[in-house]
């Protein structure tokens, strides 16, 4: 129950999660059929597409949003920064550096891989068009898939976007000249 809360809470990191899918379906060439963003439901999101043509294709598809997501989470951490740093009116100023933490959260919170890539992949293991290599690739990213699946149990995610989070105004404060 209270992952499905956080999870509704943190929507912006589910329709980027969605996004990365698609945005490296559509790089490496791709066809996707549908994207659904955002849903009441399980799956809250998804993306239909082709299959791909190799293993790393693949794979790739299935960590983008973990690359995506934690890109965009660094960003708006380093943009709460500048947004807490700024000029602006302190009202707007502490709104918008809030809006800006709680995006980077999202974003962080939702970047690992879910079951539903690792089940893809794993699907494309048992498959007898699928090479020699191809099944030596797939395997250890289906574990260690799974392996930050139960992490996760043990909230692992959270840890990983409060890090996330954290990273620039901590590097901010490192290197900054006083």
């Amino acid at each position: 129950m209270l992952r499905c809360i956080l999870a509704y809470a943190t929507f912006p990191g589910i329709i980027a999660h969605e996004f990365g899918h698609a945005w490296a379906c559509r790089r490496l060439g791709i066809f996707v059929h549908k994207v659904c963003y955002l849903r009441l439901g399980n799956p809250m999101g998804y993306v239909l597409h082709e299959p791909a043509e190799h293993s790393f294709q693949h794979i790739m598809v299935a960590v983008a949003p973990f690359f995506v997501s934690t890109f965009l989470a660094l960003s708006g951490s380093l943009a709460a920064c500048w947004i807490a740093r700024s000029q602006i009116s302190p009202e707007l100023r502490d709104a918008a550096t809030l809006t800006a933490l709680w995006l980077s959260f999202s974003w962080a919170l939702h970047a690992f891989p879910s079951g539903g890539d690792a089940d893809s992949l794993w699907k494309d293991v048992g498959n007898p068009g699928v090479t020699l290599p191809g099944k030596l690739l797939l395997i250890p990213a289906v574990g260690v898939i799974r392996m930050v699946q139960v992490g996760s149990r043990f909230w692992l995610d959270i840890l990983f976007a409060l890090a996330v989070v954290a990273m620039p105004p901590t590097m901010l404060l490192v290197f900054t000249p006083q």
